[in-house]
């Protein structure tokens, strides 16, 4: 039994190294779209759901720092089991960034245990970073934070 605890606490704590992935969600129209298509551009994959109280409160000053930074491309995608649930959300707070829901599923599989959680992919198409909880969007120094971990000025 000791055995068990040990190899769970090691898959839930150890550090994930670079790997390349495949991902895919649906945006607002319900097409689906890969990661593949996105080849050659370092991406932030945003994990989120209305239901995740960090989620709520951070969501906002998310969309703001997307709104001042439109040369990085950012996915939020949510995690919510009805899409109704992430719009009704979106227009309560006013959030202006496009819709994609996403399957927690397939989203475990990058590695993501929790929410909010931000992941980095490089131009390679690898996991450069995750950050798990919420980041504070508003902060100088977490939007930098943030772009150098794209090795990305604008």
């Amino acid at each position: 039994m000791r055995y068990i605890w040990i190899v769970l606490s090691v898959m839930l704590f150890a550090p994930l190294s670079a790997q390349s992935i495949e991902y895919q969600w649906q945006n607002a129209e319900g097409e689906v779209v890969t990661l593949a298509s996105l080849q050659n551009k370092p991406v932030i994959l945003h994990f989120w759901a209305s239901w995740c109280p960090p989620c709520r409160t951070e969501m906002p000053a998310m969309d703001q720092w997307v709104k001042a930074h439109p040369n990085v491309h950012v996915v939020m995608i949510s995690l919510d089991n009805d899409q109704k649930d992430a719009q009704s959300f979106y227009a309560a707070k006013g959030i202006q960034a496009p819709l994609n829901m996403g399957s927690m599923r397939h989203t475990s599989r990058l590695g993501v245990r929790g929410l909010p959680t931000t992941i980095i992919i490089d131009q390679q198409g690898e996991v450069s970073q995750r950050h798990m909880g919420n980041l504070h969007w508003a902060d100088e120094a977490a939007s930098q934070k943030v772009l150098g971990w794209l090795k990305f000025t604008d």
